[in-house]
């Protein structure tokens, strides 16, 4: 069978790296567009929304991304075994790849609607303070839909078509907000939700049908060959899951927490601030992010020197957009405070708003070593992570009830700083001169 090729796939790293450059400008433009659309989409639900439906709208987020406790961070997998496939043109093996993941997600995709449904239905059942079970229902069912189509678009990213892939999520981004911003002004409140998740599934398998349909019949049509699960992708993929569950207790669990214990007003400003903190972490490490693919493919010739040539200044670039996004951020609260706008009240104090950016700015430089090391199909920061779980899980419960979003954030910040930041990077020397000797 002849090795199916995809016209924007290169197989060298000298062709590669326009497209590497072409995917972090389309990342950054992805980003640029969110810090747009940021204070538009801030002004809209402050506007149109109560304090109790600003908490629904970000626990409707928060819970939603309990579905990747079912992606099991297969997705992350699928890019990485595609990048090294690809470089080693192993179409058999990608086609095998294919096969088994769409078999994975299906099943994913079902327990994720099944849970969502029966879960947030108890949970929200307790705020009865907003009309919200129409808005959950639609959101739920349209969450399974969009984690099934995410195995196609992280396999095309590994085999090369990083700046295709980045271009649809630039769409899906700016459609999602276009999207959301239609139902505030209509009078649809918290059914921007389920528009906003809705919008991005279309846009995304429009793409896949009309533009990439034919590269993954022609691989559903290459014969399969010998890929045991157990033995090559799930020593892995394990370490992975665990990785991500942990980042979801770290992360998503704050919200849902407050929202139970100080209820939904508070966990909308702890959420907007989230949301707002989190874009500037994201558009900082998007050169990080887009060169995973890269990453696995010189870790594959093992080119060590050539990895690092490119990793190192990579880093320390997010980590600078990082900071100075942090103090911009910051800036801004102290100012609307200062002026007494009316828009402040829907954000965090400075005092846990600084504590988030500290933490953020600490996993910027975490992330990027674990980028580096997951290039190498090995996932060694599954201790990190965990003990940083370990400690924020019970601080979150017991600061965020005693001391609401103040306590949780000094939590988050204190476990970020000292083991994610400092274990990680003892991880992170470790393994790289074990692995590179």
């Amino acid at each position: 069978m002849s090795t199916i090729r995809v016209t924007t796939i290169h197989d060298t790293e000298e062709a590669s790296a326009p497209l590497i450059d072409r995917a972090v400008g389309w990342t950054v433009a992805a980003r640029a567009w969110a810090v747009l659309a940021g204070p538009i989409s801030v002004v809209l639900i402050a506007a149109h929304l109560t304090p109790d439906e600003q908490g629904f709208y970000y626990a409707f987020a928060s819970i939603v991304a309990f579905q990747l406790l079912f992606d099991l961070g297969l997705g992350f997998v699928v890019a990485q075994f595609a990048s090294h496939e690809k470089a080693l043109n192993q179409t058999a093996r990608l086609a095998t790849l294919l096969r088994k993941t769409l078999q994975w997600y299906g099943v994913a995709a079902t327990l994720t609607i099944v849970s969502l449904l029966i879960g947030g239905m108890l949970f929200f059942a307790s705020k009865e303070t907003v009309v919200w079970r129409g808005p959950w229902i639609a959101l739920a069912i349209l969450a399974g839909g969009a984690l099934f189509i995410t195995p196609l678009l992280a396999l095309l990213e590994g085999c090369g078509e990083v700046a295709n892939v980045a271009r649809v999520r630039a769409w899906q981004l700016a459609a999602s907000n276009v999207a959301a911003w239609s139902v505030f002004l209509a009078g649809g409140r918290l059914w921007a939700s389920p528009a906003i998740t809705g919008t991005s599934l279309l846009v995304g398998g429009a793409w896949l049908l009309l533009a990439r349909r034919h590269f993954f019949i022609d691989l559903l049509r290459t014969p399969p060959t010998s890929m045991s699960w157990r033995d090559e992708v799930w020593p892995f993929q394990w370490r992975i899951a665990l990785s991500w569950i942990a980042s979801y207790l770290i992360v998503h669990l704050f919200i849902p927490v407050l929202f139970a214990a100080r209820g939904p007003a508070e966990a909308g400003r702890l959420g907007m601030s989230i949301t707002l903190v989190s874009a500037m972490f994201i558009a900082a490490t998007a050169p990080l992010t887009t060169k995973g693919p890269l990453f696995g493919a010189l870790v594959a010739r093992r080119d060590f020197a050539a990895l690092d040539a490119r990793f190192f200044p990579t880093m320390w670039r997010s980590v600078a957009l990082m900071l100075l996004g942090s103090v911009a951020l910051f800036a801004g609260l102290l100012l609307l405070r200062a002026i007494g706008h009316r828009w402040s009240a829907r954000l965090l104090d400075p005092l846990p708003f600084a504590l988030l950016l500290g933490a953020l700015l600490a996993n910027t430089i975490a992330l990027a070593e674990a980028v580096y090391l997951r290039a190498h199909k090995q996932e060694p920061f599954l201790g990190v992570y965990i003990a940083t779980a370990l400690v924020i899980v019970p601080a979150t419960f017991v600061l965020g009830r005693a001391y609401g979003a103040t306590g949780m954030m000094l939590g988050y910040f204190a476990a970020t700083a000292l083991v994610t930041l400092g274990g990680g990077t003892w991880v992170f020397q470790r393994k790289r001169r074990e692995w590179h000797a």
